[in-house]
């Protein structure tokens, strides 16, 4: 395993601010998302303008904080909305969610910490705690936490591992752990997804390399199988290659959009586009608007 920016490598190092005291401010790094390879990533979206996500599709076990500004979430059955820096939203993997982000405060900006968990963390977190949280059923889509100060604490911990000062991969899985059981110790944590079956294990694969010129037949390879018997699989579970790999670049494009000023042209190769209006068309079908109105 390893640090990896997810699309190329940052220009310069970012701090995460680590304030003493509840209510301490989150100085947040800028830059592209950072991967940490089977453990987790992080990304800053930052935006000025109010934007909508239609039918945002949380393909991992997701953390999320608003430092400023308000984030409203709806399934069309659980409708919630988050304010800056009081508490945890946890959003369990596979969830799908209209998103709208505002901006307001003294910077008039939206800001948030997008933590994301692989399912390998997860499986190894309910293997050596087979019993947490004691709750009865399925978690619901999304909820909230409070944000306590051994928490937030963790929580910080956690992220200044990721990218501020990084720790080694053995040395973050331990704080992310820790910060896993300090959710179950407050009766909450992901429900163990597994890989998802073959459609969770070619997810993995694209995200890590959203800019790769992917076929089915390489990706088939990837994952020891042939071309056939991967998509006989993945329409046993009711799967396209092309529609999974068209989504997985559109969720990296609109994240990109949120969290570097880099131009469209370079965001298109990031996601594996050589044609900056083949990309736009893409992601105008996927979301209702050109890339460009993100900013």
């Amino acid at each position: 395993m390893s640090r990896r920016n997810i699309a190329a490598p940052r220009s310069r190092p970012a701090s995460l601010s680590m304030e003493a005291g509840r209510g301490a401010q989150w100085s947040l790094p800028s830059g592209a998302p950072v991967l940490r390879r089977g453990l987790c990533s992080l990304a800053q979206p930052s935006l000025t303008q109010v934007q909508h996500t239609p039918r945002f599709l949380f393909h991992e076990a997701t953390m999320l904080l608003v430092a400023s500004g308000r984030l409203d979430l709806d399934d069309g059955t659980n409708p919630v909305s988050v304010g800056p820096g009081t508490s945890l939203l946890l959003v369990e993997p596979e969830t799908c969610a209209d998103l709208l982000k505002t901006p307001d405060g003294p910077e008039q900006r939206f800001r948030s910490l997008f933590l994301t968990l692989s399912a390998t963390l997860l499986e190894a977190f309910h293997r050596a705690h087979p019993s947490s949280p004691p709750g009865n059923g399925d978690p619901a889509p999304y909820r909230q936490v409070p944000l306590d100060e051994d928490l937030e604490s963790t929580f910080r911990w956690v992220l200044e591992s990721v990218e501020a000062r990084p720790a080694s991969d053995e040395r973050l899985q331990y704080r992310l752990m820790d910060l896993l059981l300090a959710l179950a110790e407050r009766g909450h944590a992901f429900r163990n997804a597994g890989q998802g079956g073959t459609a969770g294990r070619l997810r993995t694969l694209l995200g890590e390399a959203p800019d790769r010129h992917w076929t089915a037949n390489e990706a088939g390879r990837a994952l020891a199988m042939s071309e056939a018997t991967l998509r006989r699989r993945l329409a046993g579970e009711n799967v396209r290659f092309e529609d999974l790999l068209a989504g997985i670049r559109m969720n990296h494009a609109m994240m990109l959009l949120q969290t570097t000023s880099w131009s469209i042209p370079r965001i298109a190769l990031a996601c594996g586009y050589q044609s900056r209006a083949r990309f736009a068309d893409r992601f105008r079908a996927r979301f209702g608007y050109l890339p460009s109105a993100v900013r």
